[in-house]
């Protein structure tokens, strides 16, 4: 039996339409959704359809303990993890499990996601692991002037083929399935990146480094809204989240000195953006997400804070 487990924060009525798509298409799967003290009626669905566990949260624990309680809470193997804003399509759960049991050295598959309209999510569904190449790119706004610059097409992984079963390093988390025993070796996923962001990098890190492998298989469709998350967050809080785990992860998995070097970058780039803010409001920007002194407030907690990822 596949457990599928899906972390719930106020996702509206995305959760009720990922969940019907699986009664549809993934009959017979053990379904968990943990719900982070959501204030909406999100979950009020659960009782009237009956068949789904739920386990709430009095608060927001973070995604990687609420796929921790999931995991550990269900009974089968292996066990999906999924975002509530993904919607499966016929076949591709069970695509998943047999691509996992046709090759014991797989500890992982992933399903491409598309979005509403059909179309490949290429640069979010698969990525190689972030560098601090791949870092200077984004925080010296290099992609801005040169977007096809080869440190960040590598890192999206702009030109691979989305069409062909392949090993990858690091899938999106929002579909990504797990055979129980990795998961109980790996310990699941590490609960010090709160409340999201680079959990999902640090675990598929962590299945290479142990020896697995993880499988990015097309032929199990799902489709991806994005962005559900995103949009409940402050500015300022989404980039004190994002880099402070992205800084843990460099400091984890490749020690004090990068380290400290992602942090100068990110304490330039919020500069960098503050600045580019106030003085060419014109340029597109693809990286900000909010005012100029949002970035220079973030520039100074992080050069305040260096203790920040550690």
């Amino acid at each position: 039996m596949i457990s599928i487990v899906i972390v719930n924060w106020n996702s509206g009525s995305l959760l009720e339409r990922c969940v019907l798509s699986l009664v549809a298409h993934a009959p017979g799967c053990e379904l968990v959704v943990v719900d982070n003290a959501s204030s909406d009626s999100s979950l009020d669905f659960a009782t009237r359809l009956g068949g789904v566990s739920t386990i709430r949260n009095r608060e927001n624990r973070g995604y990687a303990a609420a796929n921790n309680q999931g995991w550990n809470g269900s009974r089968g193997d292996p066990v999906l993890f999924l975002n509530p804003d993904t919607e499966a399509t016929r076949g591709a759960v069970n695509r998943l499990e047999q691509a996992l049991k046709a090759d014991p050295s797989r500890w992982a598959a992933a399903g491409k996601l598309v979005d509403a309209s059909g179309e490949t999510q290429i640069g979010f569904n698969l990525r190689a692991f972030p560098t601090v190449a791949s870092v200077a790119a984004d925080m010296l706004m290099l992609d801005e002037i040169w977007p096809a610059n080869p440190w960040t097409r590598r890192y999206r992984m702009a030109d691979a083929d989305h069409d062909t079963p392949r090993e990858v390093d690091q899938p999106a988390a929002a579909c990504l399935m797990l055979r129980r025993g990795a998961l109980e070796r790996l310990g699941g996923f590490d609960e010090k990146y709160q409340p999201a962001w680079f959990e999902d990098v640090d675990l598929c890190r962590r299945i290479w480094s142990l020896g697995g492998r993880i499988l990015f298989e097309p032929g199990a469709v799902f489709v991806h809204q994005g962005g559900s998350s995103l949009r409940r967050l402050t500015p300022p809080e989404f980039l004190q989240y994002f880099h402070t785990n992205q800084l843990r992860y460099f400091y984890k998995h490749h020690g004090h000195a990068q380290g400290r070097r992602v942090r100068r970058l990110v304490i330039l780039g919020m500069y960098l953006r503050s600045a580019a803010s106030l003085f060419f409001p014109l340029l597109p920007h693809s990286t900000r997400v909010s005012s100029a002194s949002t970035y220079w407030q973030a520039a100074r907690h992080f050069s305040l804070h260096p203790e920040a990822g550690r």
